[in-house]
């Protein structure tokens, strides 16, 4: 999950969030700059080659790809190594976290339960789920599952901050969405939402009087056979597991996995590109493997019609001048492109980064799985492997999708030097004790900060860490423990007796002094 989330910002997206591939925020490059006449060619000779030229000039470690055509696998390898700086290579069983990717088994599930009169996709939430609150009351009274599964609660994307390192589970999780504003009209447009998942997954465990989990693996994981696939941090008796990195100081560096609990439905699944190759077949025969009926047809058909519209921005329509639409089913991003539907999504976590695209009329379908933040490679990769399929253009995906990284990134830091300002001060302002007390948020609760011999300490919620340093006369950085999280400027503001009575933590909200007694 690609992060880790999901699109409130560019820099959001780089730091904590999975990645939603329609909100984010490239460069205007000109794609027809970088193409030559058609030709063909066969379509995976050079593909070993070009794999290892993608690496090398993303600076990635590695990759795994799959690809299927009629039924049959057509190409299955890894590439480069799971871990940077370590001779372990990635293989076809390698595993790795597929973020977002997750949605389109959560989707199916919740299909299958409805074809089962389990669930209903077009009942308001609030009729089984006492209490059921939002901030936007009609939103509160109409909410589906449909409306949910194509992304258009018109929820806010602070959303995101409940999971996020909070320490709060799935269930303190969903009951804060009551805090969370309403950025847009009800059913309005495209409001992509990891938290909503979470609320689709656990309707489906409700119904199912199963976990989340357990309803996961017993309808799609154990009867497809993807046996090297589960929920959490990435686990394999042999150790073939592929190691999170990000780039921190201009250099790839190894992370910590991300843990994904409280957000499973949304973006907890791992899997290995074998196992993927295996989900692609379900998705090319139309709800089979091995003939074994893994759900329907009809199913099929409900997850990639469009329910939303979401459009192509300016650098979509460059990117991609073949297409005339982008829309959203269950679970799936649909989009024309060069006269086929291609079905596809992506997936986004904290060093990670993964695609899924079919062409289902013609049975062809491909899985890109890398172990880097930047969903630009494998969605390069993906459409380059689009494109040999259909007829190459000479197109140079990962030379335009690289370029358009490296233009976010800077914007990104641009974004955060300007935000930051200059260090006018090395000296907190008031006295720290001044500082030290309980703070309230409606959306996030309490936060805490406390004096200690590094200066002063904050937490929010039950997990969520970080030293405060004197920044400017009103204002302090924030640089969280979690160093994916990076850094946040906190302004302060001071009672008539001299107290800090509240903080701003910019996209984290305001926390108010709570008096004490």
């Amino acid at each position: 999950m690609t992060p880790a989330r999901l699109c409130r910002s560019t820099l959001l997206l780089a730091l904590v969030g999975l990645y939603c591939p329609a909100m984010a925020a490239p460069d205007h490059t000109d794609p027809a700059t970088l193409s030559v006449p058609l030709q063909r060619r066969s379509p995976f000779a050079e593909l070993p080659a070009q794999a290892q030229q993608m690496l090398n000039a993303w600076q990635a470690p590695g990759m795994a790809i799959a690809v299927v055509k009629d039924n049959q696998v057509v190409f299955l390898r890894g590439f480069g190594q799971r871990r940077k700086g370590n001779v372990a290579a990635v293989d076809s069983h390698t595993r790795f976290a597929i973020a977002s990717l997750t949605k389109t088994f959560t989707a199916a599930v919740v299909g299958m339960l409805a074809e089962e009169g389990k669930l209903r996709l077009d009942a308001p939430i609030k009729e089984s789920r006492s209490g059921f609150t939002l901030q936007d009351p009609v939103a509160t009274e109409q909410l589906s599952l449909r409306d949910i599964l194509s992304h258009r609660s018109g929820m806010d994307e602070s959303a995101d901050l409940l999971w996020s390192g909070t320490g709060y589970d799935r269930k303190e999780v969903l009951r804060r969405l009551r805090e969370v504003p309403q950025a847009a009209p009800f059913r309005s447009q495209f409001s992509y939402s990891n938290v909503m998942y979470v609320l689709a997954g656990e309707q489906a465990a409700s119904a199912s009087g199963q976990s989340f989990e357990s309803l996961i693996r017993s309808r799609i994981l154990e009867p497809v056979q993807m046996t090297e696939s589960g929920f959490g941090i990435p686990t394999a008796p042999d150790g073939n597991i592929a190691s999170p990195h990000t780039e921190r100081n201009a250099v790839i560096t190894p992370i910590a996995p991300r843990i994904l609990d409280n957000i499973a439905p949304a973006a907890g699944l791992y899997a290995s590109a074998t196992d993927l190759s295996r989900w692609l077949q379900v998705w090319l025969q139309r709800g089979r493997i091995e003939e074994k009926q893994i759900f329907s047809s009809a199913l099929i058909d409900a997850m990639t019609t469009p329910q939303t519209l979401v459009g192509l921005r300016p650098w979509a329509k460059a990117l991609y001048p073949q297409s005339h639409f982008l829309a959203h089913g269950f679970g799936w991003m649909l989009q024309d492109y060069r006269g086929q539907m291609v079905v596809w999504n992506t997936g986004g976590i904290d060093g990670f980064s993964c695609t899924l695209a079919l062409l289902p009329e013609e049975k062809f379908g491909v899985a890109v799985l890398t172990n880097v933040p930047w969903t630009g490679l494998p969605e390069a990769m993906a459409f380059h492997l689009i494109d040999s399929f259909i007829g190459s253009t000479g197109k140079d995906w990962s030379g335009i999708r690289l370029k358009m990284s490296k233009d976010s990134r800077a914007r990104q830091q641009a974004a955060r030097t300007a935000q930051q300002g200059q260090q006018t001060t090395t000296t907190f302002p008031i006295p720290t004790e001044r500082f030290v007390g309980k703070y309230l948020s409606p959306l996030l609760g309490e936060a805490l900060i406390t004096a200690s011999k590094d200066g002063l300490r904050l937490r929010i919620a039950k997990s969520l860490t970080g030293t405060l340093s004197p920044w400017q006369a009103n204002r302090l950085r924030l640089q969280f423990d979690d160093a994916e999280l990076g850094s946040a400027m906190a302004t302060f503001t001071t009672n008539p007796d001299g107290l800090v009575k509240a903080l701003a933590l910019g996209e984290h909200g305001t926390f108010t002094r709570v008096p004490q007694n």
